[in-house]
């Protein structure tokens, strides 16, 4: 296929040969889906439940895979939408969404590509030409109710809408194309705790990640090796090519954070930009890093994570703040920095590797802000008392969230986070890419070079029936 192009799936008229995913409702009368509570239709959902709401959202996500890719064979969703009290904490501001996997992987089937490899049940139905397991779903997906309530995330709700209009409620079409990709192949099947190969075999998802510290893939492997490439920081990468094609045409060209001196620490530094504010690139910053002391109390235990006025915020002006992570948000960080007078904010993680996820949103931010992982935070901050210099500049070379050779980084941070190591894409990735492991406020509903990792696992694209079918676009998304 000589061009990549990704359907606008809520656009695009379903053709001869794509998909069609079907919603198995799975829940008890009066719950879930069945919830007879009176809604109001919102954001172009017109149900008139709550349940039929929940219901419209799931098929419409269903809709928007089913358009993007070929098979003969139903692809079957089974569906709950119950509190799950069983998996994690929910609270004012945590709380288990939901998931999607794929019931089964299955290997040696008829018409594989290859042998003794395993791939998701809804794939190997689609090169097998039927259904080989007719009893059970393709895909099971258990969603949160409980979000809805105010124990859940505190005000912040389910968003039903088919807009993408979701303000500060989360967006349940967006977990769900996200939720749906993993259980169509975003996935592997190989334990992150153990390093070991689910029945000895690989997945096909296996067979497409690298670890660039070694030079192998997960499937040429020991147990030990997978086990440190699920925690080895920035290492994994994915390496199939529509994916490595489209996302050197989709990220933007990498910041990063250049220290001019001290010279013992002078270099490039990596960082992950913040949903909120301006771009680090879009505005020209090189002042000194000064680190940002404020008051421990309620709001922030230590003296170092700007959760409060700054107490030398006469040091701040013109400058850099440079602050931990912990406590408040992100964007409380930044308002406060930028009350000071600071023209950028850096926030060191609290994390022993990685970089912090700078999520948040808020119009009233006017500096650009950026992560850096704790070790590099601490190295710049004991260097501080003499000065530092530092400037925020792009790097021609290099794309965000991908290696030096532009294939995507999985999110492998060095402390083993299950359910967010490993099968999502890195989080430096700009613009946001729906297969990240956190929740982004920013995304549209279509899909991204996510798609594609699943045509570098064998899924295929329906026929186009002409030459340029209405509501195609050559990649693209919108951004920050």
């Amino acid at each position: 296929m000589k061009r990549l192009l990704l359907v606008l799936a809520a656009l695009l008229p379903l053709e001869t040969g794509a998909a069609v995913i079907s919603i198995q409702n799975a829940d008890p009368a009066g719950v879930g889906f069945n919830d007879a509570t009176p809604a109001t239709p919102i954001g172009g959902n017109s149900g008139t439940t709550l349940g039929e709401q929940r219901l419209i959202a799931f098929r419409r996500a269903a809709d928007i895979w089913a358009a993007t890719l070929q098979s003969e064979v139903e692809i079957v969703v089974r569906a709950e939408f119950q509190p799950i009290r069983n998996s994690g904490t929910c609270t004012a501001t945590t709380a288990v969404l939901g998931a999607a996997r794929a019931f089964a992987t299955v290997s040696d089937f008829p018409n594989a590509p290859l042998t003794r490899v395993r791939y998701p049940v809804a794939l190997a139905n689609k090169f097998a030409g039927r259904d080989l397991f007719q009893n059970d779903p393709d895909i099971e997906a258990f969603f949160n109710s409980d979000v809805d309530s105010q124990t859940c995330l505190g005000t912040r709700d389910w968003y039903y809408g088919l807009d993408a209009n979701n303000g500060d409620d989360v967006d349940l079409v967006v977990v769900l194309l996200h939720e749906f990709a993993h259980g169509l192949g975003m996935s592997g099947s190989f334990n992150l705790t153990t390093g070991v190969l689910q029945g000895g075999t690989p997945n096909v998802f296996e067979l497409n990640t690298l670890d660039l510290s070694n030079g192998l893939r997960l499937d040429q492997m020991t147990n030990a090796q997978r086990k440190t490439a699920a925690v080895n920081n920035t290492q994994t990468v994915w390496i199939g090519p529509a994916t490595r094609e489209a996302a050197l045409k989709v990220l933007q060209i990498a910041t990063v954070l250049a220290i001019t001196s001290p010279s013992e620490i002078a270099r490039t530094y990596d960082i992950n930009t913040a949903a909120f504010g301006p771009p680090p690139s879009s505005i020209p910053i090189a002042a000194r890093i000064v680190a940002g002391v404020d008051a421990a109390n309620t709001e922030g235990p230590a003296t170092t994570d700007g959760c409060t006025a700054f107490t030398n915020a006469t040091e701040l002006a013109g400058q850099i703040a440079l602050v931990d992570r912990g406590t408040c948000t992100f964007v409380q960080k930044a308002i406060n920095a930028q009350a000071a007078g600071a023209i950028a904010l850096v926030v060191g993680n609290n994390a022993a590797c990685g970089l912090p996820p700078m999520g948040g949103d808020d119009a009233t931010v006017r500096i650009p802000a950026i992560g850096i992982t704790k070790t590099d935070a601490d190295s710049i901050r004991a260097k501080t008392s003499g000065g530092v210099d530092a400037a925020f500049r792009l790097d021609p070379a290099a794309r965000s969230g991908s290696s030096a050779a532009g294939y995507l980084r999985l999110y492998t941070p060095c402390e083993l986070e299950q359910g967010s190591s490993m099968f999502h894409w890195d989080i430096t990735a700009t613009p946001n890419l729906l297969m990240e492991p956190f929740v982004n406020d920013d995304l549209p509903h279509t899909l991204d070079v996510s798609a594609l990792q699943l045509l570098d696992i064998g899924w295929t694209l329906p026929p186009r029936t002409d030459a340029e079918p209405s509501g195609r676009r050559v990649l693209r998304r919108g951004g920050r």
